[in-house]
């Protein structure tokens, strides 16, 4: 009996092993694709913290993805070691979201295009990629006379964009 415990206890084993081993994606890449996609300006270091803390998760549908649970160990090291502070980010996000001022999904599109506007006004760096995660959660879209996609921040939440700038990037328009 106690072989074929064993026996279980090593399938088990590979088979959580291989369940790491069948994403297609590690947890490097995935920490870097969310970093990007928050407009992070230490990318790479938010994917090396990341990518020590991650595990796979199965979803409902069987899909597998990297989760890194927000413990206090990870956000500290978020914070020394790369100069992000998590929390911090959350909370604004969450705080946009609960004034209403969220129109639309975050795009690589809308923070692309804030990163442009950014560059356009002077900004680099972190103020540059500060102004694009705010520009990407207030612009909203509409189609433009070329049949692309235009991007702007509507009049009626211009208070609140302009005060999102200053609270969260020291930027003054």
């Amino acid at each position: 009996m106690s072989v074929l415990r064993h026996a279980v206890a090593a399938m088990l084993l590979l088979l959580g092993s291989n369940a790491a081993l069948a994403q297609r994606v590690t947890a490097y890449q995935s920490g870097l694709r969310i970093a990007q996609g928050r407009g992070y300006a230490k990318a790479e270091c938010y994917a090396q913290v990341f990518a020590r803390h991650a595990v796979v998760v199965e979803k409902a549908d069987g899909r597998r993805n990297w989760h890194a649970a927000s413990t206090p160990a990870y956000n500290a090291e978020q914070r020394s070691r790369c100069g992000i502070d998590r929390l911090a980010d959350r909370a604004a996000r969450r705080q946009t979201q609960e004034a209403g001022a969220y129109l639309v999904p975050k795009s690589r599109g809308a923070y692309s295009a804030g990163l442009r506007v950014a560059a356009q006004r002077g900004h680099s760096g972190e103020k540059a990629a500060c102004f694009a995660r705010t520009y990407a959660t207030f612009a909203s879209t509409r189609p433009s006379e070329n049949g692309r996609v235009a991007r702007a921040i509507s009049g009626r939440h211009e208070s609140a964009y302009a005060a999102e700038l200053f609270s969260q990037c020291g930027i003054s328009r």
